[in-house]
């Protein structure tokens, strides 16, 4: 299976259009979510904004993983003690 970009010797026409199409929708999709992300990063961005924007980000993920592993450690215990009182 060739690249995305494989062009026809004869026409140079992309050898399979359907293909690069969606690869190009699903590059600018993604680019466009980057862009309406709250924390992006934009290239004008000073370093002290660019350092508070990944601090804020890491911070906001660490909340995340921890409600997860809240959730987990109070579903784990409503087991237990469901287990013990039967």
């Amino acid at each position: 299976m060739g690249g995305i970009d494989d062009r026809c010797l004869y026409c140079n026409g992309f050898l399979e259009p359907q293909r690069f199409s969606r690869e190009v929708e699903k590059k600018v999709n993604d680019e466009l979510l980057k862009e309406n992300d709250y924390l992006f990063i934009k290239p004008g961005d000073g370093e002290f904004t660019r350092w508070f924007k990944k601090s804020l980000n890491s911070v906001r993920w660490m909340a995340y993983y921890v409600q997860i592993a809240f959730f987990l450690l109070v579903t784990f215990l409503l087991v237990l003690i469901s287990l013990i009182a039967v």
